[in-house]
Parts: C-alpha cells; structure tokens; sequence
C-alpha cells in the first residue's frame, strides 16, 4: 500500500465495475471457476484443487476416484453442453494429475452454478432509435436493467475506468433473471478481500438497488428473492437482515410478513422450526371486512393447542429405529438420558405436528 503522499506515476486509481454476463460465456473464464474454489476452501472448507499448483505434493498419483470422475467429465464434455469449459486446454502446462481434480471441481461448479433450464435471448435493443454506438440507453449507472430473461453470472471487476470491464475479479453473484423477480441463486468472492469489503452483503444489495431501478423498465418486475431459509441454519438467518420481506408458507403457499412467521416457527415449532405459518381457516371475512391475517396468524399460534394422549406413546417411540451411519441402526430406547434429551423432543414435536395416525 503507498503512503497518501506518494507520487508513483505507477499508481492507478481503479473502479469497481459489474456486468451482468451470460451464464454459459461466464463459465467459459477460467478465473471464475478459481475464484469459486478460493471461496468454498476458505468459506466452507471445501479442497482447493489449485492448491496443488503452488504447494505440489504427490501430483503424479491419480487414484481411482479421480478417474471415475474424470469419466463422468468426458461425458459432459462429449455431450458437448453449454459453456462447458476445456480444462486441458485452459491449463496445458499441468500434469494429469492436477487437471484431474481441477475437472472434479469444475464438474460439481458448472452443475451448481451454471446449469439452468432458462433458455437465453440475445439483448434488448434500445429503446432509441438513435443510439448506434451499442450502448443501451436503459442501462444507467452500470446497472444493466435491460438484459434478456436467463441465468447471468453478474461479475465485479477492479476496472481501470468506469466505463471499462478489465479488472482482476473480485466477486461474483449467481442470479436468475425472470418476468416477476429476480431470483438470486448464490454468491461468492475473494476472501481475502472480504474481510474489510463485506462482499457478501455488498452483492445483496446491489441485486435489491437493481431491481428498483429494472422496476422502471419491466413493468411486472416486483421482487427479489433470496430463496431457502432455514431458521435454525447460521449460513441461512442472514437472509432476514433485509427487510422487509416475507416467508412463503410451504403448506398453503401463502406469503407471511417474515416478523410473523418467524413468531410463529419459535412458538409453533421450537425445536425444528418447521411449521406451517398460515392456517386457511383464517381466510374469513368479518362484517363484509378481511380479517387481519398477520394478527390472526399470531394469535392462534400463541395458543395453547390441546393435546393429544394415547397409551403406550413413549412406548412406541421406544421402537423407533436412528440411522448412526454405516449401516448400523439404534432404537431410541437404547439412548442414554443425554440421547433421548436431544431426541425426545424432536419425536414429540414432530408427533404433534403430522398427527399421530401419520407416526402410525
């Protein structure tokens, strides 16, 4: 880092750039796919096949794992699918070795991330005749808010002018792009840079401001998702710092204010948290008036919902059979009290949840 006085003509001032590219031309860039190693090894703990480059040890051994999946990579490969990026002619000068696990992880990555079901239209035109230099007036302040339907891979670039898109890459954010929302799939970055940029957060809303300003130009565009949320799950509960926003009842597909549902997963479901979180009894209309669903919803959670005994109940749960892996099985009955204080409440919610008969 230079020191605020330096007067290095070397030192070039830089700026954070995104475009939103074609899923099939960006997993076409090696750097991207290394860019997502980097991330999974530091983030999730996952193995860095590019960590053999710089630290080589035993890369002449290929075990037989790493030829079954060599295997299913040529599969793909003949198959000649989308965006499917040659690994032995992105890195020539490795050996058979080191291309093996890189074609491992570029397998799983093109799976996770760039195989969609979203077909992909050639861009929009402008909407002025005039413009002949390629650049659409509707995209404004790098927000591309005119882009066809399709998956994109939106990449931010350390640039060397705003209007330029030749930077090293520092983060990537997955999306699909659809007629109502956009939808984002998955996010990931350097994190060596992560740690003062908050690139994670950074990538979220930037989508958000995208889609206010698409709002404009796409008059059924309305929403952003940020897909699954689990509410016992720490990589999960960010989701409900961007606010407001709402939960999708997975029984009755209805969308509950997220303050309300979250109140009722604690109260209804503390342990699994899994539970509906709107009851269609509810839907009533009180003199000629809607009920206030998000009160109602509450309030009848809050309840204390009357239980029901049956003889022999511990009994059964006594019977039921734990998968502890490798084929072995242990009946709860056999658990000592610190067992069956993890485990008992577990059954029982989920007994009182489905209804006895379905325990049956």
């Amino acid at each position: 880092k230079l020191p605020n006085n330096s007067t290095d003509n070397n030192t070039k001032k830089r700026f954070l750039t995104v475009r939103s590219i074609p899923v099939f031309e960006s997993s076409l860039q090696p750097e991207v796919h290394e860019l997502f190693c980097r991330y999974q090894a530091s983030v999730h703990g996952d193995s860095n096949p590019f960590e053999d480059i710089i630290n080589p040890s035993d890369s002449q051994t290929v075990n037989s794992s790493s030829n079954s999946d060599g295997s299913e990579y040529e599969f793909y490969q003949g198959e000649k699918h989308p965006g499917f990026l040659d690994i032995d002619t992105a890195y020539p000068h490795l050996n058979d070795s080191q291309r093996a696990k890189i074609k491992k992880s570029y397998l799983s990555f093109y799976r996770f991330l760039c195989e969609t079901p979203l077909g992909q239209k050639k861009r929009r035109t402008s909407s002025h005749p005039s413009n002949n230099n390629n650049k659409n007036d509707d995209d404004v302040g790098g927000y591309d808010i005119s882009i066809p339907f399709g998956t994109y891979h939106q990449q931010y670039r350390l640039s060397t002018s705003p209007n330029s898109f030749d930077g090293p890459l520092l983060a990537v954010g997955v999306v699909d792009l659809l007629p109502t929302c956009l939808s984002s799939v998955y996010a990931f970055y350097d994190p060596r840079l992560s740690t003062h940029l908050e690139l994670g957060k950074y990538t979220a809303l930037r989508e958000i401001e995208w889609v206010r300003r698409a709002m404009q130009l796409r008059v059924d565009l309305h929403y952003y998702y940020l897909g699954y949320y689990i509410h016992s799950c720490q990589k999960m509960i960010y989701k409900a710092e961007y606010k407001p926003s709402e939960l999708l009842c997975p029984v009755n597909l209805k969308w509950v204010d997220f303050e309300v549902a979250k109140r009722v997963l604690e109260e209804r479901s503390p342990v699994r948290h899994c539970a509906p979180l709107w009851d269609e009894s509810l839907e009533e209309e009180d003199n000629g008036a809607d009920v206030d669903c998000d009160v109602a919803v509450a309030q009848t959670w809050t309840c204390e919902k009357p239980k029901k005994k049956r003889v022999g109940f511990d009994n059964d749960i006594d019977d039921v059979a734990i998968d502890i892996g490798a084929g072995a099985y242990v009946s709860v009955g056999h658990l000592n009290e610190e067992g069956r204080t993890l485990i008992d409440p577990i059954v029982h919610e989920f007994v009182r949840e489905v209804g006895i008969d379905m325990c049956d």
